[in-house]
Order: C-alpha cells, then sequence, then structure tokens
C-alpha cells in the first residue's frame, strides 16, 4: 500500500537519503489546494505558488453552506485526482466535524498523498494523516519559502513538522 507505518505520507524521511533524488519537475506538480474561509488569505499563498511556478488546483469554500463538509469532500476529490499534494487552508475541526476530517485525511493518506496543513486553526490529533503545518509568517527571517517547503514535502525529504514558511518570491 501506499501508506508508510506509523509515518504521514510526505514526512518519512529523518535524515537526507543516501542515493539522491531528484524529485518531482516543478513543471510536474499540481497542488490541490482546499481553500478557507477566508478567501484574501488563500490568495497569497495561491500567489506565491503561480509565482514560483506551481500550479495549484483550487477550491474555495467560502461561501458554501457548509464550509467543513465542502472541504473534506474537495480532499476526497484531489486523492481520487492524485494532485502531487494536498494543501487545507485554515484547517478547523470541530466536534461534529473530526470524524469527517479523519476520513478525508485518510483517503489522502490511502492514495498516497501528502497532505500540508496551512495555518490550520486546530490541531489534529493524529499526526499520521498530514506531512507538516505550514504557518505563513512574510516577516520571519528564518522563514522557509512556501514553494520550497511544499517542494520538500512533495520529494518526502527531511523537514520540520511545523514548519514557517513565507510567500514572498525572490524575482
Amino acid at each position: 500500500a501506499c501508506t508508510p507505518p506509523d509515518k504521514a505520507v510526505g514526512d518519512t524521511q529523518e535524515k537526507e537519503p543516501d542515493v539522491a533524488f531528484d524529485g518531482l519537475d516543478r513543471g510536474d506538480v499540481v497542488i490541490g489546494f482546499i481553500g478557507s474561509d477566508r478567501p484574501d488569505f488563500d490568495r497569497v499563498a495561491l500567489q506565491a505558488f503561480e509565482d514560483s511556478g506551481l500550479a495549484a488546483s483550487y477550491l474555495s469554500v467560502a461561501e458554501v453552506e457548509d464550509p467543513a463538509r465542502a472541504a473534506q469532500q474537495g480532499v476526497k476529490d484531489m486523492a481520487e485526482r492524485q494532485v502531487a499534494i494536498i494543501v487545507v487552508s485554515r484547517l478547523d475541526i470541530a466536534d461534529d466535524t473530526a470524524d469527517g476530517w479523519d476520513e478525508a485525511l485518510d483517503d489522502a493518506r490511502g492514495a498516497g498523498i501528502p497532505v500540508a496543513l496551512l495555518n490550520p486553526l486546530s490541531d489534529l490529533p493524529d499526526d499520521t494523516l498530514y506531512a507538516a503545518a505550514l504557518t505563513i509568517n512574510d516577516r520571519a527571517a528564518d522563514a522557509v519559502p512556501i514553494d520550497d517547503a511544499v517542494m520538500t514535502i512533495i520529494d518526502d525529504l527531511p523537514h520540520d513538522k511545523d514548519m514557517m514558511v513565507g510567500t514572498l518570491v525572490d524575482e
């Protein structure tokens, strides 16, 4: 199966592999981006991806009746599409949506697709369901460019579970 034991997809390397891996070419990457309740926030990340040559398929849940359920279905749909990574913006787990999130993220895990949480509002109790939590801070000098963080996760290279990322792309 595609699921590593006791690890999240995209979070299995604790050290650089002995054999160098070139990784996916940026032109071949499609990010499944599950939007949040704040489309302006989402646009910042989407623009950073575009500026760095990464394509994203965006699902907005800002104006739907049940945003959590729409986002969960979006994760399942992106898993079926076999995107390179699924980024979930501002994940917010309430008691009545927890099971749906576990199921949706487990579908991505079962498909072998890493998941990154972007500025999550809630912690997931099962850290095998996501490779990293990314927090945007464009003022932090040590922030990793968001596109580099996503490529690191896709290529399953060593990374922190919690990563500070920036959206400003060098020209």
